[in-house]
């Protein structure tokens, strides 16, 4: 896999994570009232964070197995799997700063 190509997966991985975790604090009010959540931050998790969580494991299985596109259409999957990741952290970043 190109270099650049895997820089910007991990990075769209790790950035995903860091929204994930964000919104989990944010959302919950820093925590001070337990795990509860209100309802549309639990749907909004339902909806938005299971997808997350299914590209992350596909992106860190493909990662564990050393992957190599044998064309650009793998590549063109990559990058419409990056463009993925990075348009639910961002989404899920916009909704956590919108529910302080």
């Amino acid at each position: 896999m190109v270099k650049a190509v895997k820089i910007l997966w991990i990075s769209a991985v790790v950035l995903n994570i860091a929204s994930i975790v964000f919104f989990f604090m944010l959302t919950n009010h820093w925590l001070t009232q337990g795990w509860v959540m209100d309802i549309i931050s639990t749907v909004v998790l339902q909806i938005v964070g299971i997808p997350s969580a299914a590209l992350i494991v596909v992106s860190l299985c493909i990662f564990k197995f050393n992957w190599k596109p044998a064309s650009w259409v793998g590549y063109l999957g990559a990058l419409i799997i990056i463009a993925a990741l990075l348009w639910i952290a961002g989404y899920l970043f916009l909704f956590a700063w919108l529910s302080i």
